[in-house]
């Protein structure tokens, strides 16, 4: 637990060093967040901070490698390159807007090599009270969640300081657990990914000088549903957990996401089109500040890892915590929405 500690500390002040030098990097590149008319800023902000927090993160799995920390193979190597591979996307979407089906396709491609490489998959699709063994299908599910939740966590990161605190909280929770079952090829890769989230929200955080982008969004909703998976089907001490419990650690984001595009497509909207519908996106439109909607996500992020520790320590107790959680993000979902109709009906009626 005391290196896991220690290599968050770390990795943290390497990326308050770091983060600066990139925000001069890409503004003097002209790598700039330019508003339009979906947009929550009002001025150009650099894009790609997630590079200040991925540099640390790199360096620590290479010192870690050097030092005989992790094995150079299995899930930290599929780790490292699905991160990298994805940062690269991410880049190239950040500086030329890269067509939405080729980018798919090219994080379809990486995420299979990087399951096959790791091995992970879902063996039992699980919550509370319902439970179904998967088989062969396994694989194909994982490869739906880790697309799937890589690509939600660039939807959900709109906001200052949204990602960056999913990314310190999730990674933070799982980095925790790991170390707590004995799994330091999975606590410590998290540990460095949490310890770089500091640095980022520094410069993101109540007022931005840097947005994540592409190529932090995208490789860290890699690597925590990658993480996720690993807990349930890794090899390693920490394996064997039912899915739904470390799904909590990234519960906020995986049901905001779900939630908007389920609906659009009900709706008979394109979920895919660029949009502004995410429950955190409808409050901002309603006039709400970000700092209030980022704090509110994360004090529900902090009571789902919470949640996901008690669950495991108190395994009896898991329909409850999971359930309540659920409905706890249900209500507030409810609740957002028909705040925000009254809102716009008031507007159109003024």
């Amino acid at each position: 637990m005391f290196d896991t500690v220690l290599h968050a500390l770390a990795t943290a002040a390497a990326s308050l060093v770091c983060v600066p030098v990139v925000i001069r990097a890409l503004a003097g590149s002209q790598v700039l967040d330019i508003p339009n008319e979906r947009s929550s800023h009002t001025r150009p902000v650099p894009r790609g901070g997630g590079i200040g927090m991925l540099v640390p993160w790199a360096a620590g799995m290479i010192i870690l490698w050097a030092a005989g920390g992790l094995p150079f193979s299995g899930f930290p190597l599929a780790l490292a390159v699905g991160v990298f591979g994805l940062a690269v996307i991410g880049f190239a979407d950040d500086v030329h807007d890269l067509k939405p089906l080729f980018r798919l396709l090219l994080e379809g491609a990486l995420v299979a090599a990087c399951l096959a490489l790791s091995g992970l998959r879902v063996e039992v699709l699980s919550v509370p009270g319902f439970e179904v063994t998967l088989g062969m299908a396994g694989w194909l599910a994982a490869w739906l969640f880790v697309v799937g939740f890589t690509n939600m966590f660039n939807f959900m990161d709109g906001i200052n300081g949204i990602a960056g605190f999913q990314t310190l909280i999730g990674a933070g929770g799982l980095a925790l657990m790991a170390a707590h079952l004995g799994d330091p090829v999975l606590a410590l890769p998290m540990a460095l990914l949490a310890g770089g989230a500091v640095g980022f929200l520094r410069y993101n955080f109540p007022r931005a000088s840097v947005f994540m982008g592409d190529v932090g969004s995208l490789p860290i909703g890699f690597a925590l549903s990658m993480a996720v998976l690993r807990t349930h089907t890794g090899g390693g001490a920490s394996s064997g957990l039912p899915l739904w419990l470390p799904v909590l650690f990234i519960l906020p984001f995986l049901f905001d996401a779900t939630y908007t595009l389920v609906n659009r497509a009900l709706k008979g909207r394109n979920p895919f089109h660029a949009h502004r519908s995410h429950v955190y996106q409808r409050l901002t439109v309603s006039g709400w500040a970000h700092v209030r909607v980022t704090i509110i996500y994360a004090v529900f992020m902090v009571m789902c890892a919470a949640g996901a520790f008690a669950a495991y320590a108190w395994p009896n107790w898991g329909f409850e915590i999971f359930w309540g959680l659920f409905a706890v993000a249900l209500g507030w979902t409810v609740t957002t929405v028909t705040r925000v109709r009254a809102f716009m009906t008031d507007r159109s009626l003024s």
